[in-house]
């Protein structure tokens, strides 16, 4: 592509970047800006996450079932995180939760921080990411639910540093801990397996295991079989806020109560699950060519196969916004943390059940979709020689 195409297409998402950037400040003037509200709410009906694995936390330390405690949703969550939020449940719910969010907070500030200087990514735009970060869509939903996706960043930032240093038996370490804990993120060990790092993947694997066996020990194996159980029967949500790929295609192809099917289609759902598979493995063989931004690739196709990717979870892939800022695709990031920042108010605007409305309701796919397509490394092109005709030099 020459510089004039490349200054359009700069010059197109832009203005892309403005739109949506225009959009959110529309939806927050139109709709009221109600989720720094649910943040200070004193409900923990309001905190729903946080207050299924807090009573899970308190069930552990008192004897009980960690997995049948009475809250509002099934806990999704594997024991490894019973464990380590064990001491939250030493604490009152509203107190344990208002920590909680202050945890968060200061997690999302250092991850944002180390992986922009990692990238070497100047002072000026590190300031100007942490702040679309802060303001963003997914991080204050994270708040408000309760939910775990700023530790989970964290962790793979430091994975990441850990394996430029060259320090890959921790690097792996810390991949296989990542992924006890959100086992949907089991795609990221292969990073380490196509790039032929056998120290790392051998601690992965390791770590994971261990942790997951120790955690299973602890809160009971009943209790672990049972939570097994529950995740293997659940089943892509067709909620307009779960982006993957199967539950696109549920929302889209299935009767659900959230949207008008454009057609009854259920065979596109298994279709949408073998068509992430397909993703997550593009993805590994393509970074080889790109281990930098291999990983993040690797996370952002791991959330368009899984069953459920609330939008939320694109605090996963923000380091490698930050990444594609720092190698000077300015215009890409600005657009992808422009993208963030639009409110969940969204759905609002399509209601009338109608085909477009059903489409429209997807928007948050299309930017998880978007992220991976960034940050996929590209084919490398061909080191193959051309065949000359005899006598022809």
């Amino acid at each position: 592509m020459d510089k004039r195409s490349l200054r359009g297409l700069d010059l197109a998402l832009a203005a892309a970047a403005a739109g949506a950037l225009a959009l959110s400040f529309w939806l927050n003037v139109r709709f009221g800006e109600v989720t720094l509200e649910r943040i200070s709410s004193d409900s923990m009906r309001v905190h729903v996450d946080f207050e299924t694995f807090w009573r899970s936390a308190e069930a552990f330390l008192r004897g009980g079932d960690v997995y049948d405690t009475g809250a509002a949703l099934e806990n999704l969550n594997p024991p490894l995180w019973v464990l380590l939020s064990a001491p939250l449940g030493l604490l009152e719910p509203l107190t344990a939760y208002r920590v909680f969010v202050l945890l968060s907070v200061a997690a999302t500030a250092g991850f944002v921080a180390w992986s922009a200087r990692e990238a070497r990514l100047s002072g000026g735009r590190a300031a100007a990411v942490s702040a679309a970060v802060l303001l963003s869509s997914p991080l204050l939903a994270t708040l408000a639910l309760g939910q775990i996706y700023p530790l989970l960043a964290l962790g793979l930032v430091a994975a990441w540093a850990a394996q430029r240093r060259g320090r890959e038996g921790l690097s792996g370490g810390l991949l296989g801990l990542v992924a006890a804990v959100k086992p949907s993120l089991l795609p990221v060990l292969l990073w380490p397996l196509v790039l032929g790092r056998w120290r790392a993947l051998a601690s992965a694997l390791l770590s994971g295991a261990a942790a997951t066996l120790l955690a299973a020990a602890a809160v009971g194996f009943g209790a672990t079989l049972e939570w097994a159980g529950t995740l293997l029967g659940s089943s892509a949500s067709p909620f307009w806020d779960n982006a993957s790929l199967p539950a696109t295609a549920a929302r889209l192809f299935t009767e659900n109560r959230f949207a008008r099917p454009l057609a009854l289609l259920p065979w596109m759902v298994p279709a949408a699950q073998l068509l992430g598979v397909a993703l997550v493995l593009l993805t590994a063989l393509r970074a080889r060519h790109d281990p930098e931004a291999g990983l993040w690739a690797l996370v952002a196709a791991a959330l368009l196969a899984s069953p459920i990717a609330w939008h939320n979870y694109l605090l996963l892939v923000v380091p490698g916004v930050v990444l594609l800022l720092a190698r000077g695709r300015a215009a890409v990031a600005g657009l992808l943390l422009c993208l963030q920042l639009i409110p969940p108010q969204w759905p609002l605007l399509w209601q009338r059940g109608t085909a477009l409305d059903t489409l429209m309701l997807s928007l948050y796919a299309l930017i998880l979709l978007l992220h991976w397509a960034a940050l996929l490394p590209p084919r490398p092109p061909s080191s193959r020689r051309l065949t000359l005709r005899p006598g022809v030099e």
